[in-house]
């Protein structure tokens, strides 16, 4: 026994026994912090909370025992340089473990295993106590949705058959919402489809990620190329350049204009036509020339297609679809253009257009309603770029012929 206390008094295994045993302290405060936001608001603890709780509980041992050894101790100092270094030693050993509980905290409170049904937010006691909750029980084939990233399968095979649990008495859109909300949150999926009966069930389920790249955001006939070449001073992506390609004769060579996406060190992406891409040789140095800025309506406009949850979709109507007869403004859908079946198209059209049978409704919507629309109308066509191009095409022949109608704007 004397040998152990001995060997336990000395001032090297005393400090190293203080690190981790406060560094324990503030890894199982955090981690139990953790698990419980995680479980009842679904969402990570965040770091500066993270800190504040670990470091705390540290300093408040710390504090505690100050005071102890001042009015309990035999009155030394007990704020020497040796109990400074040690209390600096324990505070940056009780940070490391205070994101190591937060880790663990965090996977515990959004596993189904371990997540303790008492914290979810979706129940109160009573309403446990007396059974009134309901389940959805998720379908067993999962879809993916037209226009998005498909969904990693694993997160697919997690979700079949899941049931998930929720309180009675919402609405169905309250329910949707919750669901909808819930899928997104745990299992970080970018949008949700989802069809419920009248009781509850969940009749239909596809899901989808962020469309992400440039190639969403590239016009047809155009590529983004990386070169070598110092953007000028001041330009930021989205700004137009002048493409310069430098000999080693230091002759410049215009190769045409481009658009600056992105920029590191003298590493530069630029989106530009097919054959001023084919022209770039990534070996050649190169000169970037900012030019005027222009209004650029495509690019905003897919843009705010890659942030929103709308995507487009070509809708053909079918004579004996149920659509015929109405206007384009009953539709759940925007309607940015309208083909009709003798070849013209007419943009932005107004709201109080009937549809006619064979016209192919260009669809600006979310998933659900785009699918809901081409459920209604008989036919989906692909949105190719052939398509794309031969609407470029009408739209600039009205531009260029006088005699041709102009396109209808709506009102």
């Amino acid at each position: 026994m004397s040998l152990l206390a001995t060997i336990f008094t000395h001032p090297l295994v005393e400090a190293t026994l203080r690190i981790i045993g406060l560094s324990l302290l503030a890894a199982t405060v955090t981690a139990l912090t953790a698990f419980v936001f995680r479980a009842r608001v679904r969402s990570t603890l965040p770091e500066g909370a993270t800190l504040i709780i670990g470091l705390g509980v540290v300093a408040i041992y710390l504090n505690t025992r100050l005071v102890f050894v001042q009015f309990v101790g035999d009155g030394e100092d007990p704020l020497t340089t040796a109990e400074a270094l040690l209390n600096i030693a324990v505070f940056i050993s009780a940070g490391v473990a205070s994101y190591g509980g937060r880790y663990v905290g965090t996977k515990a409170g959004a596993s189904d295993r371990v997540g303790w049904t008492r914290l979810q937010p979706d129940f109160s006691p009573i309403v446990r106590a007396t059974g009134r909750f309901i389940t959805v029980t998720l379908p067993e084939d999962v879809e993916d949705i037209d226009g998005y990233d498909p969904v990693a399968e694993k997160t697919k095979t997690a979700l079949a058959g899941k049931t998930l649990d929720f309180p009675r008495g919402l609405t169905l859109a309250e329910l949707r919402t919750r669901l909808t909300v819930r899928l997104t949150e745990e299992h970080d999926i970018g949008y949700v489809d989802i069809d419920l009966a009248d009781d509850g069930t969940v009749e239909y389920l596809a899901v989808g990620q962020r469309v992400a790249g440039l190639g969403p955001t590239l016009p047809p006939k155009s590529m983004a190329v990386a070169l070598r070449g110092d953007p000028p001073f001041g330009a930021t992506p989205g700004d137009t350049v002048q493409l310069w390609r430098l000999d080693s004769e230091g002759k410049s060579e215009r190769l045409g204009v481009g658009e600056l996406r992105a920029a590191v060190d003298n590493v530069v992406t630029v989106a530009t036509d097919e054959a001023v891409a084919q022209r770039i040789d990534p070996a050649d140095r190169h000169r970037l020339m900012t030019l005027p800025t222009a209004p650029q309506p495509d690019r905003e406009f897919a843009a705010m297609l890659r942030h929103g949850e709308e995507t487009m979709s070509v809708v053909e109507i079918t004579v004996d679809s149920p659509l015929v007869g109405s206007t384009l403004g009953s539709l759940a859908v925007t309607t940015i253009a309208v083909r009709t079946p003798d070849g013209d198209v007419w943009t932005l059209p107004k709201r109080d257009r009937e549809i006619q049978p064979e016209d192919c409704l260009f669809a600006l919507g979310s998933p659900d309603a785009l699918r809901k629309l081409e459920s209604t109308s008989g036919t989906k066509l692909v949105v190719t770029e052939e398509v794309v191009e031969d609407v470029d095409a009408d739209v600039g022949a009205w531009e260029s012929t006088p005699e041709t109608p102009a396109p209808e704007t709506r009102d």
